[in-house]
């Protein structure tokens, strides 16, 4: 049943493609159609618009990798074609057939030791490049490939884009890459923490042994078995442009920023220069409508990603870059708070020609009457100590989250708590836009050898709301290294230097500020036993008891990068969005064909009767 709910959930992320086929890529007409005359075996299928022929290709050890093509019915001559790789079972996408009505061919396989695919993969993703060479490899010798290839997912489908686009084969041409990132490391490990929420129900769901865990385990350090799983090191190997698109409240907020400044300003010929950036308001499937926690951000539309796709193929496979040149290098939501100040100059779309942008830096300091003031404390004594048990960690209340709610929530609850220290600046007399990350020093000390420190960005409403906007965690022991652990000597003070992940907000006036402090964010991350101890080798947990120091030796602050308002360029997807046509007999003819489940069949339709 789990396994079947996530695939239901997946299969919502990717619902687009088959909503542009019925609202945006239904054409008014069509032509008789004639078979292409391809290498085709005898054991396809045809449907009333498509044919669909399914192969198992060998990758370069033998094993065999399940590969649906879908090919158009009036098909005459070799078309460009959109590869999906997926771990998810690629008969639940078979609507991407909508596809075949821009003309392209739709090339879906399900990943190494998924699906109906051969092979055996201890962790995902580890295994991405080679075979997504081979499959290149192999369409590239197909007589109904036209040499141009481009490839498209969110979430783990973009995960496996990014790590085959290093040296791959000169017949990709593009790729459009959404919520995902071009680190599995980052992925399962924060700060040096388990990202247990994620992780551990993913696992399961997907059918993972014990051994992966022990593997996990056994692998807290971004090295060894995460080299086959990282490109962020060797950007100037990709040739390829792409379109990177991602959200601030998404499970993988820095993952496509990192990848768009890696392809943009470091990546090899084709894709430096090329690439463009897009970040939303949402959360990991908010651009499809999730609302964003307890928010509903304003001037959104749900088709975005269905033009942002055409732009992308038009461009790279097409040749018709009349979308692409209309689409800003980054395009960003600049949110803010809905409730109050409805009139705010934020919640809204901007552009810009790089990121980050050029921001001014605003240091704020931490007070022991916990206030956040701009000059630095002049009080030689000053710290605040709390009491952190692993056995009762503080619970996780929304954030970048995949398995628990997600996206913005009021923190005022657990901020009640005598392990949450809350810092809040003075009331705002003008609004204040904050674009990039926000950092964090704090001078700390610890009775134990290792602990957590979480840090959380709150804005917080004149009624006393604080709805979070950004949060992160950082294992002490990985203060200066995720390869080296330094622990702690007790009662020693350290410096801690933490990013939170990047975001794009406007503090109203008469707004606060707000930072709360701890060390536990549980299931969201893993709670540290404070012991020293490896990832659940411990036999034991400590109650530590930590300190922050906020006076004018050891002045904790905040780095905020602040932005003029009148410095940014507004943009308008309105501009941008293709024309739609309503819901045809052909679209319903393609979605009751195809083999996704009941549950996203009625979500799709129901999408659409509202278009």
């Amino acid at each position: 049943m789990k396994k079947f709910l996530a695939l239901t959930f997946i299969g919502l992320i990717v619902i687009g493609a088959t909503i542009t086929l019925i609202v945006v890529f239904i054409p008014d007409k069509h032509e008789d159609y004639t078979f292409f005359n391809g290498d085709f075996p005898s054991n396809s299928t045809s449907f009333t618009y498509y044919s669909k022929v399914p192969f198992m290709v060998p990758m370069r050890d033998g094993i065999k990798l399940a590969t649906d093509v879908l090919v158009p019915l009036d098909l005459s001559e070799p078309a460009s074609a959109i590869l999906i790789r997926t771990p998810y079972d690629k008969n639940i996408f078979s609507f991407l057939a909508s596809f075949t009505f821009k003309g392209h061919i739709i090339i879906i396989q399900d990943m190494r030791g998924f699906g109906e695919s051969e092979g055996y993969v201890d962790l995902p993703f580890l295994t991405e490049k080679a075979d997504g060479h081979d499959i290149l490899l192999w369409i590239a010798e197909r007589e109904w490939c036209n040499g141009r290839v481009g490839t498209w997912g969110p979430s783990a489908l973009g995960i496996a884009q990014y790590l085959l686009a290093p040296d791959a084969p000169e017949i990709l041409k593009c790729q459009l890459p959404i919520v995902a990132t071009p680190n599995s490391y980052d992925a399962v490990f924060t700060g040096g923490q388990l990202r247990r929420e994620l992780i551990l129900p993913w696992l399961d769901q997907q059918g993972f042994s014990e051994d992966s865990l022990e593997i996990i385990k056994q692998s807290e350090k971004p090295n060894g078995i995460w080299n086959d799983g990282n490109i962020v090191d060797i950007f100037s190997d990709i040739h390829s442009p792409a379109l990177h698109v991602g959200g601030w409240y998404d499970i993988f907020v820095d993952g496509p920023i990192e990848a768009f400044q890696g392809y943009q300003y470091q990546g090899g010929v084709g894709a430096a220069g090329n690439s463009k950036l897009v970040m939303g308001p949402w959360v990991h499937s908010g651009m499809f409508g999730e609302r964003t926690g307890l928010l509903d951000y304003p001037n959104q539309d749900f088709s975005t990603i269905f033009s942002l796709t055409d732009a992308l193929f038009n461009k790279w496979l097409n040749g018709n870059s009349t979308l692409w040149d209309m689409l800003p290098t980054v395009s960003f939501y600049l949110m803010s708070s809905i409730d109050y100040n409805p009139s705010s100059l934020g919640n809204n779309w901007f552009q810009a020609n790089n990121w980050p942008l050029e921001t001014e830096n605003i240091n704020y300091y931490f007070y022991p009457n916990q206030s956040l003031l701009s000059t630095p404390p002049s009080e030689s004594e000053g710290f605040i100590s709390y009491l952190y048990d692993p056995s009762n960690p503080v619970p996780t209340n929304g954030g970048g989250n995949l398995n628990l709610d997600r996206g913005a929530y009021d923190q005022q609850e657990v901020e009640l708590r005598d392990d949450v220290l809350v810092f809040t600046s003075p009331v705002l007399k003008n609004p204040l836009i904050v674009l990039g990350k926000i950092e964090v020093q704090l001078f700390i000390s610890s009775n134990c050898t290792d602990t957590d420190f979480t840090v959380k960005l709150t804005d917080v409403y004149p009624d006393g709301t604080s709805m979070l906007i950004t949060d992160t965690i950082l294992r002490v022991r990985n203060r200066n290294s995720l390869s080296e652990w330094d622990i702690l000597t007790p009662g020693s003070v350290y410096t801690l230097s933490i990013p939170l992940e990047s975001t794009a907000y406007l503090f109203n006036e008469d707004h606060k500020i707000g930072i709360d402090i701890s060390s536990s964010n549980f299931p969201r991350f893993e709670a540290n036993p404070n012991t020293g101890d490896s990832l659940w080798n411990n036999e034991t947990f400590y109650v530590a008891n930590n300190t922050v120091y906020t006076n004018s030796i050891y002045n904790s602050s905040i780095t905020v990068p602040s932005y003029n308002y009148n410095d940014l360029i507004p943009f308008s997807f309105n501009t941008f969005q293709l024309q739609k046509n309503s819901l045809k007999t052909v679209g319903k003819t393609i979605l009751e064909e195809s083999s996704s489940s009941k549950v996203l069949k009625e979500f799709i339709l129901t999408y659409a009767k509202k278009e």
